[in-house]
């Protein structure tokens, strides 16, 4: 499936009325697991993009040309429209639209922008805080702008439910709704009674990032216009114990035959796309019959 598709593929999933559940993406091979196992959208965090290109914490040290490199290979590893945690958009409203051109030109399907204060100012608390209503709003108007013509969806995003308050929160979301973005992302919502209040205060769809578990049902979500419910980045996690556990047996003298929770060959063919592979070195390394034409 080429960009184009997939990007069709998700518009029509945020004019729908059904609510899906999203694959943390972070690798080729991951998008591919994603997209074997039934996800119907892949989201690269920007934390487990700072995990699997730096080994490093979520503390904006990524650089753009990174994060886009990355989501250039999940793009072109599988047909999972992908969306991409775009944190603030790499500084202003100029960078915001910078940011957004690359992550069109390598095939994302969609990328939020966010009004969190980044990175840390020297002299400032350990505790997130928000730029103005005003600065974000230019964010997303430029984001809105870069957007133009590519076929790539814009998510506002807040986290001022848990930074600052519900009121807050409606406040931005409405004012990123006005500056024309297509849909708003909100994570950390906890309860049912904040997510009723945002869904009658704005009339975009929803994206919704690790919400409290008692939210988590599909029905309910599809009324109030959450379209995507991202749950974690916990596959990230679980496969850091994997190979830590796998290295700790090999070190300790388990031979390799005797390793848990091994990969059968079988599915590592077919992730790695083994016979396709076969197929292009039949067709193009060996010689022609007859000689060439």
């Amino acid at each position: 499936m080429n960009t184009h598709d997939k990007r069709k593929r998700f518009a029509a999933l945020l004019a729908g009325d059904r609510c899906v559940l999203a694959g943390s993406v972070f690798d080729p091979l991951s998008a591919r697991i994603a997209d074997e196992v039934g996800f119907e959208v892949g989201v690269l965090g920007g934390s487990v993009a700072s995990f699997a290109v730096l080994g490093a914490p979520d503390l904006m040290l990524l650089t753009l040309t990174e994060l886009a490199e990355q989501t250039r290979r999940i793009c072109r590893a599988s047909d999972l429209p992908v969306l991409v945690d775009a944190d603030h958009g790499y500084g202003n409203a100029l960078n915001v639209m910078r940011t957004v051109e690359e992550l069109a030109s390598v095939g994302a399907a969609g990328c939020s922008i966010e009004d969190t204060s980044l990175p840390r100012a020297f002299g400032s608390s350990r505790e997130p805080t928000l730029t103005s209503v005003e600065e974000g709003v230019g964010r997303m108007r430029a984001a809105v702008t870069a957007a133009r013509g590519s076929g790539i969806k814009i998510f506002g995003r807040t986290a001022a439910i848990a930074i600052t308050d519900i009121d807050d929160a409606v406040r931005r979301l409405q004012a990123y709704e006005k500056a024309g973005v297509d849909a708003l992302f909100i994570p950390y919502v906890k309860s049912k009674a904040q997510l009723d209040r945002i869904a009658a205060a704005v009339g975009l769809p929803l994206i919704l990032g690790s919400p409290a578990a008692e939210l988590v049902d599909l029905q309910y979500l599809a009324s109030h216009r959450v379209r995507v419910c991202l749950r974690g980045h916990q596959g990230f996690a679980a496969s850091v114990q994997a190979l830590y556990d796998a290295a700790r047996a090999t070190f300790d003298g388990i031979a390799p035959g005797e390793l848990q929770n091994v990969a059968p060959e079988r599915l590592m063919a077919r992730l790695t796309r083994v016979a396709e592979h076969d197929r292009l070195s039949e067709e193009f390394l060996q010689p022609s019959v007859g000689g060439s034409a």
